[in-house]
């Protein structure tokens, strides 16, 4: 056993390894990676306050409803974490343009096009086509939002970088002018060049069906997953293949929202047929459903885990010891965005290993009658903040909570050799640090 792990790890560090150092070098993933990394301290600090506004003990949720704070704390998700995709699309061109380090290229004013860009694509009203009403929708804000936020915010950074370069386009001012207002005024015509282009892209998505470039999105990454069915295999295929999807920044939310009226249309009869006493008869996909991600997406508690008992670098061992709290509740964005999961090759293979993995566990267990009790009341009706591990056990019996558990540990071991590679790495970077112990 030894000797078979020592063998796959030496495969991951000079075969997978190497491939991920250098696609990390590349300044596209850099800077998407780094933009991400920026929203790391309002994703952590609004994970705590996401737990606070939906906690799993329903007498405290109560209670802090009845004091009237709950709205408020929902307001800072609203900021943060519901918002993510207009952070990004500051964020991402702002790092782009210092990476590119050109002179003349000022990564504010990229962030700043590049933010407005992205709101001038968006849909600016919601309501019916009668009465709309002037507003943003968090449908596009927030997580499913992201690529077309990370999309733009590229392009429209690789267009300042490159059109900046021409010094006919800058408009010089006068010797004597302040530096900021000469700086502020030296790109107007890039500025408004770029703005054309989005607005082109804007009507000209008008004029079909789709409309906008977030339902252009929509229909060529969610719909054709949606065509694969809702067999057991399928629904573990799509999973994988929308958690497949963080990779590249689209979040798994644009594909789980489409699989929402299929699983409630199954729920509700599960809950049907439980109320009259007979048969439930969907328990095995709803099992198999619950188990698609152990803990939050792709298992990370496991992965937050391993770290804390088997690594050795500072870095990877401080931020699992902030991010583990808000990751028990279910709050996944830190791992994603922090260690980072998002554009990391070495841990994607785990990540989309644990769909399988903890799918396939789930499912055996409930068409082998390990798990033979199933509450769907109770299923739904738990605050999605819930550790799965307690919402089994309500659900399910001991069965499942043991079956949580098995999972959990299961899949320490799957990402151990994977994010073992990765620390080895970054140890070596520290010692090479004389400050860092």
């Amino acid at each position: 056993m030894s000797t078979t792990y020592n063998t796959f790890q030496n495969f991951i560090d000079k075969k997978i390894l190497p491939v991920a150092i250098k696609f990390a070098g590349n300044k596209t993933i850099q800077a998407i990676s780094g933009g991400l990394m920026y929203t790391l301290p309002l994703t952590l600090g609004a994970s705590l306050f996401s737990i606070l506004a939906n906690f799993p003990i329903p007498i405290v949720n109560e209670w802090l409803s009845g004091l009237g704070v709950t709205t408020h704390f929902n307001a800072v998700m609203g900021g943060t974490l519901n918002a993510i995709a207009l952070l990004i699309a500051f964020s991402i061109p702002y790092t782009y343009t210092k990476l590119a380090n050109k002179s003349s290229a000022n990564p504010i004013m990229a962030a700043f096009i590049s933010f407005s860009s992205f709101l001038v694509l968006m849909p600016q009203t919601i309501g019916d086509a009668e009465q709309p009403i002037a507003a943003l929708s968090y449908n596009y804000l927030g997580s499913s939002g992201m690529f077309v936020a990370i999309i733009v915010g590229l392009l429209v950074a690789k267009a300042y970088i490159a059109l900046v370069q021409n010094q006919r386009l800058l408009i010089k001012m006068p010797e004597g002018v302040p530096p900021m207002v000469s700086q502020s005024f030296e790109p107007l015509v890039v500025a408004l060049i770029i703005l054309i282009g989005v607005v082109a892209v804007r009507i000209g998505l008008s004029f079909t069906p789709l409309n906008n470039i977030f339902s252009l999105v929509q229909m060529v990454i969610g719909e054709p997953l949606m065509k694969l069915g809702s067999s057991a295999p399928a629904l573990i295929l799509i999973t994988v293949i929308a958690n497949g999807l963080f990779f590249f920044g689209i979040h798994p939310n644009a594909i789980n929202t489409a699989l929402v009226p299929l699983l409630m249309s199954m729920a509700l009869a599960n809950v049907e047929a439980f109320q009259k006493g007979v048969t439930i008869p969907y328990k095995d996909i709803m099992i198999l459903n619950s188990f698609l991600n152990n803990d939050a997406v792709g298992s990370t508690l496991s992965l937050l885990i391993a770290i804390l008992i088997f690594c050795k670098s500072q870095r990877y061992r401080s931020f699992a010891k902030v991010a583990i709290i808000p990751n028990f509740f279910n709050v996944n964005e830190p791992v994603i965005f922090g260690i980072p999961i998002m554009l990391n090759p070495v841990l994607l293979i785990p990540f989309l290993l644990s769909t399988v993995i903890t799918a396939s566990m789930g499912y055996l267990a409930s068409i082998t009658g390990f798990i033979s009790y199933y509450n769907p009341i109770i299923g739904m009706g738990l605050p999605w903040t819930t550790p799965k591990m307690f919402a089994s056990l309500l659900s399910m019996g001991w069965q499942g909570f043991a079956l949580r558990i098995i999972c959990l540990v299961v899949m320490v071991f799957v990402y151990l050799p994977f994010i073992k590679a990765l620390d080895r790495k970054e140890l070596e970077k520290e010692k090479e640090m004389p400050n860092v112990q």
